[in-house]
């Protein structure tokens, strides 16, 4: 009998809430006039379709700076691999208890959910009240992002099963080659990190909706930054699982924003069955 991981199970019934509460949210607001196009639910739920597609399909238009930023990753990603127990004796060796836990008290609170929800859902009425359009578009891209991530994340976790390095062990000598395998156990969620995946999903997508203004990039790159570091200094994480976790959230997250860019705001999608001489299919409309 595999022991159960409530924190997990919390995260897969956080996802299940979250889904119904956006759906409420956006039934409410379809009679909702503004200068913006009205929010439609259905259009924006079939967009996390599209959405998806768009992020899995991203490596199909590379150039060769984004190969050489893909080579950069993996590199540093084998390294962080190699030398997981060197870093984390040498966290351990530079930073107390006390000093570890003060600082991911507050660094851990920019990849939390309970925080990311409530401030997405922030945005979105400021932008109501305000009737911007750009800002109701990013806190909508914003929720798709944290939420292919927080799926990405959990989905990861179960099929990996990897140790954290803060986890008993019969020799006290914490090691990072344990992988335990696809649904061995739920408490082992060590790989990948979710705070640095949702963190940098977030922060890569905030970003990419403001370009001209730099300094909003430098700061939500700043501070899911300081999370993934958290994650190491804590002993939550192995480096690799925050090296990893951070490249998926900006891969996520520059997914969500390229996808806006393709078809101009998200509430746009129209998805539409057809019916030819060779078949059925469906038209997307942009």
């Amino acid at each position: 009998m595999c022991p159960i991981n409530y924190e997990l199970m919390k995260r897969f019934f956080f996802i299940l809430f979250l889904l119904t509460v956006v759906g409420v949210q956006l039934s409410l607001a379809q009679n909702s006039k503004s200068e913006c196009e009205t929010l439609l639910s259905k259009k924006y739920l079939k967009s996390y379709w599209n959405s998806g597609l768009t992020i899995l399909e991203q490596p199909l238009h590379y150039d060769w700076k984004d190969w050489t930023v893909f080579g950069g990753v993996a590199a540093a990603t084998t390294l962080s691999f190699i030398y997981d127990e060197d870093i984390y004796r040498w966290v351990n060796d530079n930073f107390s208890q006390k000093q570890a836990e003060s600082f991911s008290q507050y660094s851990d609170v920019f990849g939390e959910e309970l925080f990311i929800v409530p401030s997405i859902a922030a945005t979105y009425v400021i932008s109501a009240i305000n009737k911007d359009c750009r800002l109701r578009n990013m806190s909508l891209a914003a929720l798709q992002s944290f939420v292919f991530a927080e799926v990405a994340s959990v989905g990861i976790k179960v099929l990996t099963c990897r140790v954290r390095p803060d986890s008993p062990s019969p020799t006290s000598v914490p090691n990072s080659q344990q992988w335990e395998g696809p649904f061995a156990t739920f408490e082992s969620t060590s790989f990948v990190s979710g705070h640095s995946m949702r963190a940098f999903a977030l922060a890569t997508t905030v970003a990419g909706f403001y370009p001209e203004k730099t300094w909003v990039g430098i700061v939500s790159y700043s501070l899911a930054t300081l999370t993934s570091a958290g994650r190491v200094i804590s002993s939550e994480h192995w480096s690799s699982d925050v090296i990893v976790g951070a490249a998926l959230g900006y891969f996520i997250g520059r997914g969500v924003v390229k996808f806006n860019e393709k078809i101009g705001n998200i509430t746009s999608v129209d998805i539409q069955p057809i019916a030819t001489n060779y078949g059925l299919g469906i038209a997307v409309k942009f």
